[in-house]
């Protein structure tokens, strides 16, 4: 006798198919809901400060728990003369102190804190420089573009000697150039020696005139710049101006997006807690200007000459120009400084 089976009409087949199917959706759609959960968050971008004056021995620590509160994961913390550092003097005397504390520093936190030291163009002191690398020196920071260290012309022969070292050394040059005053000096430096792997601080010097950063940049497509502002009315007279050409300097990055490092200009001379209010305002600023809708920083107008604290707009980069400013065109300059 053959075994006896179950003959089930079509409409009870058709309901099990869609029952089961409905399961399989709904099963794939709680395990999708558990995958989002569980995933893993993206990594969080890496933040440099390649614009840092350490002025003393006793702010180390203060300026590692300013990195932490603020999240910038290394710095570069640079050499600075007497006159800059608050220990008085004029001119670049002092600078080899100012090198030994950053080289210092720098020992003691490595990887965190990288060291650009200071030398002067016209001594030509390769013998010096040699030492300053064995120590653990990565780059230069060079203060002969300002008018208060304008010593000679930078283009000067008695130049030469030491910029040819920089370019043959690969070095990472950080350069304050007037270009108000200089821009000439500063084309002839880059015509001669092209190889030279120069950040031109301040958006090279032009925070008040974009079009003639544009201009450089077009003509040494080699060329770098920070973003980093000062303290006090220098500061406030370049966020006013960008944020009047906030649409000229997006254009920019979104033209050259890795050509655009952040920095602070952060000075650790003062470390009473008014000083410190002011280094959060200073990171708070410069962050704000690259990632923020609006941030905070001190005006000062014709009309109202007392500096009080108001709201600037900002630039409010999208993510695939925020990441290079933020990090990783620093990493890409600072290069083997990382290791």
């Amino acid at each position: 006798m053959a075994p006896h089976r179950s003959i089930r009409s079509p409409k009870a087949t058709r309901a099990g198919r869609g029952a089961r199917l409905r399961s399989v959706a709904w099963g794939a759609a709680f395990a999708a809901v558990l995958g989002c959960r569980s995933s893993p968050p993206p990594p969080r971008q890496e933040v440099i400060d390649i614009h840092v004056h350490l002025t003393h021995a006793d702010a180390v620590t203060p300026l590692l728990a300013h990195m932490a509160k603020h999240r910038i994961d290394r710095a570069v913390i640079l050499a600075s003369p007497d006159l800059t550092s608050g220990r008085g003097g004029s001119g670049l005397a002092g600078y080899r102190t100012g090198n030994d504390i950053v080289l210092d520093a720098a020992a003691a936190h490595p990887g965190k804190l990288i060291p650009f030291v200071t030398v002067d163009l016209g001594h030509g002191d390769l013998a010096y420089l040699a030492e300053l690398r064995r120590r653990g020196a990565c780059g230069v920071k060079l203060y002969q573009g300002h008018n208060l260290f304008h010593e000679r012309p930078l283009d000067d022969p008695s130049h030469k000697a030491m910029w040819q070292a920089l370019s043959d050394q690969s070095l990472p040059v950080l350069l304050h150039a007037n270009t108000v005053r200089y821009r000439s000096e500063l084309e002839a430096v880059l015509r001669a020696f092209p190889d030279l792997r120069v950040v031109c601080a301040h958006l090279c010097g032009s925070r008040t005139d974009l079009a003639r950063m544009e201009s450089l940049m077009e003509a040494f497509p080699r060329l770098l710049v920070d973003t980093s502002h000062g303290s006090a009315g220098p500061a406030a007279e370049g966020f006013a101006n960008l944020e009047r050409e906030r649409a000229q300097l997006v254009r920019l990055f979104s033209r050259w997006p890795e050509r655009f490092l952040f920095g602070t200009d952060l000075v650790t001379s003062g470390l009473d807690p008014l000083s410190m209010e002011l280094w959060d305002l200073q990171v708070e600023s410069n962050m704000g200007l690259l990632k923020e809708d609006n941030f905070r920083f001190f005006r000062q107008t014709a009309d109202q000459p007392a500096r009080t604290l108001g709201t600037y707009q900002g630039l409010h980069l999208p993510p695939e120009l925020l990441g290079p400013a933020l990090g990783q065109n620093a990493s890409r300059w600072l290069g083997a400084c990382l290791r």
